[in-house]
C-alpha cells in the first residue's frame, strides 16, 4: 500500500509540474472547397462557380494566459476578383493575404485582444460575417453572479472591408450565461453597435438606401446605431446536442422614410455536430431583414442579399474523417419588394482546425 501510494503521489506531482508548460508554437490550418450554384436571379442568368480557400495559422503560446498569432488566407476561384462586387462577396476570389495578426492576454478575469482578429463579441452573422477580421482592440470582463456568469465586453475596430475603407465600428455588450455542458445552457446578450462609414465604396452599400450628397457623391441614406438582443440555448436530446438561437435588432439610426425599414430577425436551430467520423449535423435558419436594419457591407455573404430580404437556409453535414466533413446547403431567398425567389445550392468539403 505504501508503494502504491508513493507511486500515486509521484504521478500527481509529475502531472502538477507538467501543467506549467513552456512557451511553444502551435500550427493549425483549415481548408475548404465549394461548388456554388445560383438560379432564378432576376437581372442575370444562372451561374455556377467554384471556390477554394486555405488558412494556415501560427500561434506562439507563452502560457494559458498570453499568446500571439498570425494567419494567412489564400483563395482560388473560377470567377474573377472583378466579379466580387456584383456578387455581393466579402472575399477576393483569387489572391493571398495576411488577415490575422494579434496578441491576446487574460489577466485575471479580463480577456484582452489587439491587432486583427475574428469578431470577439457574441453575435450572429446577420450583423457580422465571421470571415471579416476586425482590426482594432477588444476587452471582456467576466464575473460570477450566483450560479450564472456575467460578461461585460467592448471593442473598437476600423476599416473592416477592403479598398481603402476607414469605417469605424464600436460595440458594447453585456452577456448573461448559465448552465454547462451536458445540460441546459443559456447565453443571453444585449448589444449596441455603432457604425461610422468613412471611405466605404458604394459597391459595399449592397441593398441599403443611398442618396447623393451636396457634392454629388453617393452616400448611405441612414446612420447605423443598432440595438441587438440575442438568446442562445444549448441542450442535449438523448445523445444529440441541440442549439437554438434567436436574434432580433432595430437600427436606431434610420432616418426619414427608412425608419419604416429598420428591423431584423433571425432564428436558427442546429442538431448534431461535426468533427468525429460518423458525426452528422443538420441546421435551419430563417432571416427577415428590412432594408436599413443592418449595414450590408459587413454581414454574411452566405446569403445573396445582405438586407431587404427574407429567406430560408438549411443544410446537412457528414463527418468523413477526423476534422473533415462534407456539407450540402440550400438557400431560398426573396427580396421584400418582389414576389420571385432565388435559390443557391452549395456543396462544401471542409477540413477544420
Amino acid at each position: 500500500m505504501f508503494v502504491l501510494c508513493s507511486r500515486a503521489a509521484f504521478a500527481q506531482e509529475v502531472q502538477y509540474f507538467e501543467e506549467e508548460r513552456k512557451p511553444h508554437v502551435v500550427f493549425q490550418w483549415d481548408l475548404f472547397a465549394r461548388y456554388d450554384r445560383f438560379s432564378h436571379l432576376v437581372f442575370r442568368p444562372d451561374f455556377v462557380r467554384g471556390r477554394f480557400e486555405a488558412r494556415p495559422e501560427l500561434d506562439l503560446v507563452f502560457s494559458d494566459r498570453f499568446r500571439a498569432g498570425a494567419r494567412a488566407v489564400a483563395d482560388l476561384g473560377t470567377d474573377q476578383n472583378s466579379d466580387n462586387a456584383r456578387n455581393f462577396d466579402n472575399y477576393r476570389s483569387n489572391g493571398a493575404t495576411l488577415d490575422r495578426y494579434f496578441i491576446e492576454g487574460k489577466p485575471g478575469a479580463f480577456e484582452l485582444r489587439a491587432g486583427s482578429f475574428g469578431m470577439p463579441l457574441l453575435s450572429t452573422e446577420m450583423i457580422w460575417d465571421n470571415d471579416i477580421q476586425a482590426l482594432g482592440a477588444a476587452a471582456a470582463w467576466e464575473v460570477p453572479a450566483g450560479a450564472s456568469r456575467i460578461t461585460l465586453a467592448a471593442g473598437g475596430f476600423v476599416g473592416p472591408q477592403r479598398e481603402g475603407d476607414r469605417t469605424r465600428v464600436g460595440a458594447g455588450q453585456i452577456i448573461w450565461r448559465i448552465g454547462g455542458r451536458g445540460a441546459l445552457a443559456v447565453d443571453a446578450a444585449a448589444s449596441y453597435w455603432f457604425f461610422d462609414p468613412d471611405s466605404l465604396k458604394p459597391s459595399y452599400f449592397r441593398q441599403n438606401y443611398s442618396e447623393l450628397d451636396s457634392r454629388g457623391e453617393l452616400k448611405l441614406g441612414s446612420r447605423f446605431h443598432i440595438v441587438d438582443a440575442l438568446v442562445r440555448f444549448h441542450f442535449p436530446v438523448g445523445r444529440v446536442p441541440v442549439a437554438v438561437s434567436l436574434d432580433g435588432l432595430v437600427n436606431l439610426g434610420a432616418r426619414r422614410e427608412t425608419r419604416m425599414e429598420r428591423r431584423a430577425f433571425e432564428a436558427s436551430v442546429v442538431l448534431g455536430q461535426v468533427g468525429t467520423p460518423g458525426n452528422v449535423r443538420g441546421f435551419y435558419t430563417f432571416q427577415y431583414i428590412e432594408r436599413d436594419a443592418v449595414l450590408g457591407a459587413y454581414n454574411t455573404d452566405d446569403w445573396w442579399f445582405h438586407s431587404w430580404c427574407r429567406g430560408h437556409r438549411l443544410g446537412l453535414a457528414v463527418t468523413l474523417f477526423p476534422q473533415i466533413f462534407v456539407q450540402g446547403t440550400l438557400m431560398i431567398q426573396q427580396r421584400l419588394d418582389r414576389d420571385t425567389h432565388l435559390n443557391r445550392i452549395t456543396f462544401d468539403l471542409v477540413k477544420m482546425y
